[in-house]
């Protein structure tokens, strides 16, 4: 099953949009060096494939000399924009309810990335998780998320919110005043994470427009409306992404933390959701292995010693004991029977 591309809303893209012309960039200029579709103003609830946008951040990265950029976009958002989760995040009967909110209902703005809320004993940590390597659109476009995030929890808890700490994964841009300007506290970059760190205290607060019946009325209409854009459950990504590091050219058995980082979320998490859905990280590993082996023998071209390196296997000998234990037959032996027998049923796992 292929994954579906990541997604955002046109209406942000249309603010990225609005900035640069405001800033003196060429329309046709724009239009040239990105891929994005046109009139997305006409509908800013319409989906558009991420990698449209962050080809926009790229671009305008390079053309504008402005480290503040994303600080400057996220400045012009307001939470209304946000449409039906930015009403339910202002009704929530508490901070801590609109950051759960945002947590479950992030992808109705964009599938390409997930918001996480851990409370600590001291303090609670908001964290953007967005799987892709750190390129300049990558950069640009988190810590827009991680801006716009603040702003709109300060909307709903006080202007006067001031985070513990704010920390990026990439490194530092060359001037960092606008972010010291608009974060109002220590900004950590090459950190293990996107995202930033408050009082605990605050999750308790009411927002002013408070109103639990509106925000359950709300969450409903979320639900709804956020369902065609669930992604397939955490096994089937989990299986997706150890198939895809088998299937490499250096093979291999990728480990929890690579799984992790690519589906956008923590090795804690993953374990948490894994567990959730009664299965876990080395039990799909040798699930993967065992329909791999069975595809790999019933090939022509590589040999028995090839495919075991290939499933991660020290040699021959470790990938001939696991072939007895999930199909009861050495490799080679399997390999005959299933060249016979196009579409064999292999005998149940032992152990």
């Amino acid at each position: 099953m292929v994954r579906p591309r990541p997604t955002v809303v046109a209406g942000v893209v249309q603010r990225v949009v609005d900035h640069a012309l405001r800033a003196g960039v060429r329309p046709d200029a724009m239009r040239r060096a990105t891929r994005l579709p046109p009139a997305l103003a006409e509908d800013p609830s319409r989906r558009v494939v991420f990698d449209h946008l962050l080809d926009l951040w790229t671009y305008l990265g390079q053309t504008l000399d402005d480290p503040s950029l994303p600080i400057r976009v996220a400045q012009q958002a307001a939470i209304e924009d946000l449409h039906v989760l930015g009403f339910a995040m202002m009704t929530a009967p508490s901070v801590r309810d609109a950051l759960d909110t945002v947590a479950r209902y992030g992808a109705l703005l964009t599938d390409s990335g997930r918001w996480e809320v851990t409370e600590a004993a001291r303090g609670v940590h908001v964290r953007w998780y967005r799987a892709g390597p750190l390129t300049l659109g990558h950069r640009l476009s988190n810590e827009t998320a991680v801006a716009q995030g603040l702003g709109g929890l300060r909307r709903i808890a006080g202007a006067d919110l001031t985070p513990v700490e704010v920390t990026f994964r990439h490194p530092a841009p060359p001037r960092r005043a606008g972010h010291s300007a608009f974060f109002g506290c220590p900004v950590r970059f090459d950190a293990p994470h996107d995202g930033f760190s408050f009082r605990r205290e605050i999750l308790d607060a009411a927002p002013p427009s408070a109103n639990r019946v509106l925000w359950e009325y709300l969450c409903r209409s979320a639900e709804a409306l956020s369902e065609p854009l669930t992604p397939r459950s955490i096994v089937d990504a989990v299986r997706h992404q150890i198939v895809r590091e088998l299937s490499s050219v250096d093979g291999g058995i990728p480990s929890l933390s690579l799984v992790a980082c690519a589906l956008g979320t923590t090795e804690r998490t993953l374990r948490r959701r894994l567990d959730a859905e009664g299965t876990s990280f080395r039990r799909l590993v040798e699930e993967v292995r065992r329909e791999r082996a069975s595809d790999l023998l019933r090939g022509a071209t590589a040999s028995v010693t090839e495919i075991a390196l290939q499933l991660g296997f020290a040699d021959t000998t470790a990938f001939s004991h696991a072939c007895q234990r999930w199909f009861g037959r050495a490799p080679r032996e399997l390999r005959s029977c299933l060249r016979a027998a196009p579409e064999p049923r292999p005998s149940s796992p032992r152990g």
